[in-house]
C-alpha cells in the first residue's frame, strides 16, 4: 500500500470517528440517564388535574443562544412523559422556528418556553451574517413575533421555565406579554431558598400543601416591567426564611424584597404562566414542582380555570 493510499485511509479513519464520536456534546445535547428518566416518570403526576375540555396541543419550544442550560433535555422529557401519562395532552417537541408561522402554530392551544434564551427567532450566527441575509432574518423574526403575539392575544397560551424569561431581550413586547424581564440571580445554582405560597388558593397553587416550600435551584431575580400591578404572584422567596449571602448583597437589587417566583397573568384574551424553577436536573423529578408545572400548563391550555387578575388588584 503506497504513501498516498494510507494517507487517504487515514483521513476518511479521523472523519468517520469525528463524526461519530464528537469531541464534546453541548450540554444542552445531553440527554437524561436511564436511571433520571425512570425519576421523572415516577414523579409526575398519574392524571390531569382537571380533564380536558377537548384534545389539547402544547408547542414545547427550547431553542436557545449563547448559555444553553444542561436542563432543557430533562424539561422536554419530563413534558414528554407528563402529556402521555395524564392524558391532559400532546406535547410536540421542536426547535424548528417555522413552527411559529401563522399557519402552524394555529394547530396549538399554547407555547411551552423550556429554558430558550436570547433572541430566538433570529440564527444564532446573525452577527457573522452578510447585510443582506441579516435584513432577511430580521423580517423573518418580525413576522414571527407577530404571530406569536396574535396567537397568545386571540386567546391561546404561553407557558414558560426559567431561563425562558431571558428570551426576546432586544424585543420591549416580549416583557409585556410575560411581565417580567430577568435581571440576575442573586442566589447561584445549588442554593436553598424558602418559597412562601402568596395564593394557596389559586389552582396553580394546589401543589404547595404547606405555606413555605424549601427548593434548591439557581435564584432569579427579575425587573421592569414586573409589578404586582401586572401579574397574579403565586410564589415568591419569603426573604426572612432565606439566607443572604453578604458577599453577594451588591446583586441583590430589590431592595422591596419582592422575589417572585412564579405567577399568572393575562394577555389580551390569552393566558401566561412562568414558573423561575428549572436550572438543576432534579427539579424535573421533583413532584411538587412537576404537579405546579402541569397546573400551570392546563392553564395556558384553557382548561384549569384560575384568575389572572393581578395581586394588587384584589
Amino acid at each position: 500500500m503506497d504513501y498516498l493510499t494510507k494517507s487517504v485511509r487515514f483521513l476518511m479513519i479521523v472523519i468517520s470517528c469525528t463524526v461519530l464520536f464528537p469531541a464534546q456534546l453541548s450540554a444542552a445535547d445531553k440527554s437524561p440517564s436511564a436511571e433520571e428518566i425512570k425519576k421523572i416518570a415516577t414523579a409526575v403526576p398519574d392524571r390531569p388535574t382537571v380533564k380536558p375540555e377537548k384534545s389539547r396541543k402544547l408547542l414545547v419550544f427550547s431553542r436557545s443562544w449563547g448559555y444553553k442550560h444542561s436542563a432543557i433535555p430533562y424539561g422536554k422529557k419530563a413534558v414528554e412523559i407528563m402529556a402521555k401519562k395524564t392524558g391532559a395532552f400532546e406535547a410536540v417537541i421542536s426547535d424548528d422556528d417555522s413552527m411559529f408561522e401563522p399557519h402552524n402554530i394555529k394547530q396549538f392551544d399554547a407555547v411551552l418556553f423550556n429554558n430558550t434564551n436570547n433572541e430566538i427567532f433570529l440564527p444564532e450566527n446573525f452577527d457573522k451574517l452578510s447585510p443582506e441575509q441579516q435584513a432577511k432574518a430580521k423580517k423573518r423574526d418580525e413576522g414571527l413575533k407577530k404571530s406569536l403575539v396574535e396567537f397568545i392575544a386571540g386567546g391561546k397560551g404561553l407557558a414558560v421555565i426559567h431561563a425562558g424569561v431571558a428570551s426576546f431581550r432586544k424585543w420591549p413586547e416580549f416583557g409585556n406579554i410575560i411581565g417580567a424581564r430577568f435581571d440576575n440571580h442573586p442566589w447561584g445554582a445549588g442554593s436553598t431558598v424558602t418559597l412562601k405560597i402568596d395564593d394557596p388558593s389559586h389552582p396553580v397553587a394546589k401543589a404547595f400543601k404547606e405555606p413555605f416550600f424549601d427548593v434548591t435551584d439557581e435564584i432569579y431575580q427579575v425587573k421592569a416591567p414586573y409589578s404586582r400591578e401586572k401579574v397574579r404572584v403565586l410564589l415568591s422567596i419569603d426573604a426572612s426564611k432565606t439566607n443572604i449571602r453578604l458577599d453577594r448583597i451588591d446583586t441583590i437589587h430589590r431592595r422591596d424584597k419582592d422575589f417572585a417566583i412564579s405567577w399568572v397573568k393575562s394577555y389580551s384574551k390569552g393566558r401566561v404562566f412562568y414558573c423561575a424553577l428549572g436550572h438543576q436536573h432534579d427539579i424535573f423529578w421533583n413532584p411538587v414542582v412537576l404537579q405546579h408545572y402541569l397546573d400551570g400548563i392546563q392553564l395556558t391550555l384553557g382548561d384549569l380555570k384560575g384568575i389572572t387578575t393581578p395581586s394588587s388588584k384584589e
